[in-house]
């Protein structure tokens, strides 16, 4: 379902149009992928478009890249475009090992595209969250030969050594939706879900009035929680970005915990060598060996959702 946004929708195409990149701001559950979703159709009417997922890994989105390269048929220096689009892959891996030369490629074949006088490809970034600071000269390479178009939490933008990938962007951000275009969505959702609701009205007033316009909220509210808890004013649940941001908190708060946890396994294994300690020396090193492969799972397990 999309509502409103046309203001926002409008922008981004005309930066697009104008041969900008632009950067799409919102907490989550604000609609940045749906609107992202709803221009596609006009963005591809205007160019190539190249869809990613994710800014990170940065190794991951390279791979995405070279995959929308190659759907466009938008050839990379020293890689043909066979049939086999894994087979081309692996090409290009082993003839540019690493992720700076993976990245060159990529900016050189974009420029040989947009040289050739049509109009520049749009390379859109659903998740832009993950960006740091050793990508940012290969973004703005990327910003000089295509339209980058991503989406960003606003707290995103405040990543130190990014500033200057921002600079050369234009911002549109992403507001509450009104009490009428909240409305709008509420209705359309509660007929794709079959809500039944004792008093219509009432319920539909109290879901627009507990989302505070934020539509992955109203989705919330519609699909998981019954009509009668809405109309009593019972509990509801976590809204939709407070619950994000706890679980990003939770994540966050489990870091020092895991990096000294890390480090006493890594003193345990140094101070068992030191002494002669086999003991300590083994179970310093399953220490570690835990650490790598459970840390990251940990964390996955606390925000995911």
């Amino acid at each position: 379902m999309f509502v409103g946004r046309k203001e926002e929708g409008r922008a981004v195409l005309l930066s697009v149009r104008a041969g900008r990149g632009v950067v799409l701001v919102g907490p989550p559950g604000y609609g940045k992928s749906a609107l992202l979703q709803e221009l596609k159709p006009a963005l591809e009417a205007w160019g190539v478009v190249v869809w990613t997922d994710k800014l990170a890994p940065f190794g991951a989105f390279l791979k995405d890249l070279f995959r929308g390269l190659w759907d466009a048929r938008i050839p990379v220096e020293g890689v043909g475009i066979s049939k086999d689009l894994e087979a081309d892959l692996r090409t290009w891996g082993k003839r540019y090992p690493s992720n700076d030369e993976k990245a060159k490629s990529l900016v050189k074949a974009l420029r040989a595209y947009a040289e050739n006088g049509v109009n520049r490809a749009a390379v859109v970034v659903d998740d832009a969250t993950g960006v740091q600071g050793s990508m940012v000269p290969w973004l703005v390479a990327l910003a000089e030969v295509a339209n980058l178009v991503l989406a960003a939490h606003p707290d995103t933008l405040k990543k130190a050594n990014t500033k200057r990938l921002w600079m050369r962007l234009d911002r549109v951000d992403l507001p509450p939706l009104s009490p009428k275009e909240s409305r709008a969505l509420a209705e359309a959702l509660v007929e794709r879900y079959g809500v039944v609701a004792e008093d219509r009205e009432v319920y539909l007033s109290r879901v627009v009035a507990l989302s505070g316009g934020i539509p992955g909220e109203i989705e919330r509210l519609v699909r998981y929680v019954s009509a009668e808890d809405i109309v009593r004013n019972r509990d509801v649940g976590t809204g939709y970005a407070e619950g994000l941001a706890q679980r990003e908190e939770r994540g966050v708060a489990l870091a020092p915990i895991l990096l000294v946890a890390g480090g006493v396994a890594i003193a345990a294994r140094y101070l068992g060598l030191a002494r002669g300690e086999m003991d300590l020396y083994v179970a310093g090193g399953l220490g570690i060996a835990a650490f790598v492969v459970l840390a990251p799972w940990l964390r996955k397990a606390v925000v995911a959702r």
